[in-house]
């Protein structure tokens, strides 16, 4: 047990490292080609957030590690916690290192990482704070709940992005049929079906999973709640040159379900 804590001391030490200054640094830090969150892409939304929250875990982990009372407890439930997550967090290390760095995905280091999604290196509370012994008190406690387990909520975002982009295309195909006529509407009608004919199953898997299950990180209660949001949203809307576009859309691959929660391209640099 001594020796697995002291691995997992070693990942946390370089995770929660200060970074190095240029001259310290036997090469320069990758520069992002990406900035910002990547919305237009939920599987890249999904794992800047679980990076996020790893890097904090790690960020909390090493602070309690400087009170003697809180360092037993607080391994004993971060070393199967990080042994259990380690896929997911490598996972979210790998999509991230292609979306931001491209081609030089491979030279990203968990700094570099840290850079591009702008985390802090350290805590926001304060050494010796209240604060900071109830967190670490509670991280035991804190590790055991949904919100940790990156493989469970990482699934279940994939099944939101599906049954978004399920939601979102009945949306404009209602929308788009007042707004087209005659060989337009009829030829938008006939893709619509094609499309849900093909696409319906998996999306009434998403549906059902999400119904018994609901990511702890989306703006909504339920999966009702979501749809209604997403039936309120004026982007569902357009003019008939963008329905025309959504149109030629459906019959596209991309257009499947299977794509919603896809990475993207790699990029070049």
């Amino acid at each position: 047990m001594t020796r697995r804590w002291l691995a997992c001391l070693s990942l946390v030490a370089v995770a929660v490292s200060p970074t190095p200054s240029f001259a310290q640094s036997e090469s320069p830090p990758l520069q992002p080609l990406q900035a910002g969150y990547a919305f237009e892409w939920p599987r890249i939304v999904a794992q800047q957030r679980l990076l996020g929250r790893a890097h904090g875990v790690s960020l909390l982990l090493s602070a309690c590690m400087d009170k003697p009372e809180y360092i037993d407890p607080a391994l004993a439930a971060y070393v199967p916690w990080r042994e259990g997550q380690e896929n997911a967090i490598a996972l979210a290390r790998l999509d991230l290192a292609r979306h931001y760095f491209g081609a030089r995905a491979g030279e990203a280091r968990w700094p570099d990482l840290l850079r591009a999604l702008n985390l802090k290196n350290q805590l926001d509370l304060a050494p010796g704070s209240a604060e900071l012994a109830a967190a670490c008190e509670t991280l035991p406690l804190a590790l055991q709940r949904p919100r940790y387990n990156f493989a469970a909520q990482f699934r279940l975002q994939a099944l939101l992005a599906e049954a978004t982009a399920g939601t979102e295309a009945e949306l404009r195909w209602n929308w788009c049929r007042a707004h087209l006529e005659g060989e337009e509407r009829t030829l938008l009608d006939a893709r619509y079906a094609v499309w849900r004919e093909i696409n319906e199953p998996r999306l009434l898997q998403a549906t059902s999973a999400l119904q018994q299950d609901w990511p702890f990180d989306v703006p909504a209660e339920s999966l009702a709640a979501w749809q209604e949001m997403l039936r309120r949203d004026a982007g569902m809307r357009g003019d008939a040159a963008a329905c025309a576009a959504f149109s030629e859309h459906l019959r596209r691959p991309q257009a499947a379900l299977r794509h919603a929660f896809s990475p993207p391209p790699e990029l070049a640099q």
